[in-house]
């Protein structure tokens, strides 16, 4: 197996810290907005400093700056359709369902943005991986479904996760270093959430979801450091760069794996209870990943 696939399923469980890893920073007091928009920026500073060393080999291009500008936006919209799906009462398992039928819509946006090819063993892996998420959610906590603006809210999400990863794809087709994705795209989409805050404070009637302080104490911004990390900037950058050799479209089946990561590392550190559902959800999702990754190259196309 190719390197590739190697960074990208570690993209994935890493990209598991970040459902569990909010909650730990929203237990301590912190808003959804500042768990949201300190992880864009600390991975836009973190990179800082690699982008001013070399500056030739990773500062974004003046032409390519519109490019960015339109990802970090899509990255921004991303962020507040979760937030606007949860506020409006969506349970945590329906928005994640929602979320992750991002891989259905990579494959066939991918398919007429990129003209990847759309193969019986990609639409295979996509919905046994959708099947898997379906039977992994049981186990969590439901409850009512929530307003139908937050569902629909949820299920946006589900399709602008999947234009992230098309357009991620379409970074390294533009012949742009990974480095260079990561810095340009955590930049603008900490600078695009600045900027539809407002618009926000009028759709979310709870004000403390949407509080943006600066003045958190040394313990709040070394979590935050850590949690972009971990959940930022290591797994964006080996995501950006196994997208210069894989598809988007088995990226998007292969990052199922990030909710089977994050269910099993909120059953490590939060005591959430893991069961059958959990083992018979992951093993469908790990089985869409082997099939992708073993006849990804094989497989005739559908069309």
């Amino acid at each position: 197996m190719q390197r590739e696939y190697w960074y990208l399923i570690i993209a994935g469980i890493l990209y598991g810290i970040i459902a569990p890893g909010g909650q730990f920073l929203l237990d301590r007091g912190l808003s959804l907005y500042e768990v949201s928009f300190y992880r864009s920026l600390l991975v836009f500073v973190i990179l800082l400093p690699v982008v001013l060393i070399k500056p030739g080999c990773f500062m974004l291009r003046r032409d390519k700056i519109p490019f960015y500008a339109l990802y970090g936006l899509i990255g921004g919209l991303l962020e507040l359709s979760l937030f606007t799906g949860i506020a409006l009462g969506v349970p945590v398992a329906l928005t994640v369902l929602l979320l992750y039928t991002q891989p259905v819509w990579t494959i066939f946006i991918g398919r007429l943005v990129l003209g990847e090819r759309l193969s019986r063993v990609k639409l295979l892996s996509a919905l046994l991986g959708l099947a898997g998420l379906v039977i992994l959610l049981q186990s969590w906590e439901a409850g009512s479904a929530g307003s139908l603006y937050g569902i629909a809210a949820a299920l946006a999400a589900g399709v602008l996760l999947s234009l992230w990863v098309i357009l991620g794809k379409r970074s390294t087709m533009l012949d742009q270093h990974y480095i260079t994705t990561t810095f340009g795209w955590s930049g603008f989409a900490s600078v695009w959430l600045l900027l539809l805050l407002p618009v926000m404070d009028l759709l979310v009637a709870d004000k403390g979801l949407l509080r943006l302080s600066f003045g958190l104490s040394q313990a709040d911004w070394a979590y935050l450091a850590a949690f972009a990390v971990l959940g930022g900037a290591l797994p964006h950058l080996l995501f950006y760069r196994s997208l210069e050799r894989l598809s988007a479209s088995v990226a998007g089946i292969i990052l199922l794996l990030e909710p089977v990561s994050a269910t099993i590392i909120a059953w490590v550190f939060f005591s959430q209870k893991i069961g059958l559902y959990l083992l018979i959800g992951g093993a469908l999702i790990l089985v869409s990943n082997y099939l992708i990754i073993r006849n990804e190259r094989s497989e005739t196309p559908v069309f």
